[in-house]
């Protein structure tokens, strides 16, 4: 029977479909006749035809190329074993990277040094997302938040010292080392413990404390013990009161953000997402040594920034 319209694209010829051809040829048919015929475009048909033709003989021992199917339907089988792609993920791969999924890295990390470029970035994304290794996107170190509300400035904001704009450009270029970021970091919303944390802007070094409250008096305590065994030359801290009296125990230059703008500490604002790929807001409690544990991780994470050299391998000169 006749057909008018073409099928869909991408739809496979069939062992029949390529029988009749063979039949249809061998009547003298055109392949514009065959396609319309089998509801086929013609440039198929043409294609098909020059995939299986075959050299023959006739009666007078001459040789005529002609098409097969049984030949074509051979070559498209062959063809369709090669086109499929063989995946990568076998039970090694798999392992190492649900291992250091559940030990706070990221994918990139494990594609680019885990797993030594095996397998992309994008690919490890997309076995997770189709449930391939058995995490779930809450797995990942940063799901998706509802966005927040958007805080506004204060007509009369705190100044405690030096703004950053007064920061001069060769140290917010990075350029030295011993230029440091301050913060802190709540667990509960309670009057607890918090960290103190310190991130070295040029090698990214970090350095974490657990003190006693959110206080100046507690971060000043801390940061005169700090200050025995890191240089510091300049501290970029935020508003915050606990920071209001920095400058009566470091003796270098402070400089102060403005409000809501923690952009312009990025660096330590990224640590602290970092923080809490092991210790989530609501976090009751934790000790010293925990502490001690998420400071030598992050300070021996490969960085995609040091070509995946560690914070600790580019303050030892690389």
């Amino acid at each position: 029977m006749m057909q008018d319209n073409y099928t869909s694209k991408g739809k496979h010829l069939t062992s029949t479909e390529r029988s009749l051809i063979e039949k249809w040829r061998k009547e003298k048919q055109s392949n514009r006749q065959i396609a319309k015929r089998l509801g086929r475009s013609p440039q198929t048909i043409n294609t098909e035809v020059k995939r299986g033709l075959v050299q023959q003989m006739d009666t007078h021992r001459r040789y005529h190329m002609v098409y097969s199917s049984e030949y074509a339907q051979r070559q498209y089988e062959h063809n369709r074993k090669r086109s499929i792609k063989h995946s990568k993920l076998d039970k090694q791969v798999s392992e190492t990277i649900i291992h250091y999924i559940k030990n706070k890295f990221s994918p990139e990390v494990i594609a680019k040094v885990k797993l030594r470029g095996q397998v992309s970035t994008r690919t490890i994304y997309n076995w997770i997302y189709q449930g391939k290794l058995g995490l779930k996107r809450t797995d990942m170190l940063y799901p998706r938040k509802t966005k927040a509300i958007k805080k506004t400035v204060s007509s009369n904001p705190r100044v405690y010292g030096k703004s950053i704009d007064d920061r001069p450009e060769w140290i917010n270029n990075r350029s030295e080392i011993g230029h440091w970021e301050i913060d802190t970091v709540l667990l509960t919303k309670s009057k607890n413990s918090v960290l103190l944390t310190l991130t070295e802007r040029s090698t990214r070094f970090e350095v974490i404390r657990l003190i006693e409250a959110k206080t100046a008096c507690a971060v000043n305590s801390e940061l005169l013990r700090l200050s025995q065994e890191f240089e510091f030359k300049s501290i970029t801290a935020d508003n915050g009161s606990e920071f209001s009296r920095l400058s009566e125990v470091v003796n270098c230059e402070v400089y102060y953000a403005h409000a809501y703008a923690s952009w312009e500490r990025g660096t330590n604002e990224n640590h602290n997402r970092m923080i809490r790929r092991f210790l989530p807001k609501g976090t009751v409690k934790t000790t010293v040594q925990a502490v001690a544990h998420i400071e030598k991780w992050m300070n021996n994470y490969p960085r995609q920034l040091f070509n995946y050299k560690s914070p600790i391998q580019m303050v030892m000169g690389g």
